[in-house]
C-alpha cells in the first residue's frame, strides 16, 4: 500500500494517519474472522457492493467481434 504515495500523503494531511491503510487492514481481519468462525462476513460498505439498488439499468445483449472479422 505504500505504493500510493500522494494518497497516503492526502489521508496524512486529511485525517492525521494513513486512514485508507488502516480501513483496509481491518476490513481483511474482519473478513478473515469471519471465515475462521464459519460466519458470513457483514460489509461496512453502504450501500453494499453490487446493491441493486445502485446498479446501472440493464443494458441490451450486444456481440462484440474481436479480431477484425
Amino acid at each position: 500500500m505504500e505504493t500510493f504515495r500522494v494518497w497516503k500523503q492526502n489521508d496524512e494531511k486529511e485525517f492525521g494517519e494513513y486512514r485508507t491503510k488502516r480501513v483496509i487492514l481491518e476490513v481483511f481481519d474482519e473478513m478473515r474472522r469471519a471465515m475462521e468462525v464459519g460466519e458470513a462476513y457483514r460489509t461496512r460498505l453502504v450501500p453494499p457492493a453490487a446493491d441493486p439498488e445502485v446498479a446501472h439499468a440493464a443494458r441490451e445483449r450486444m456481440d462484440v467481434i474481436v479480431g477484425g472479422e
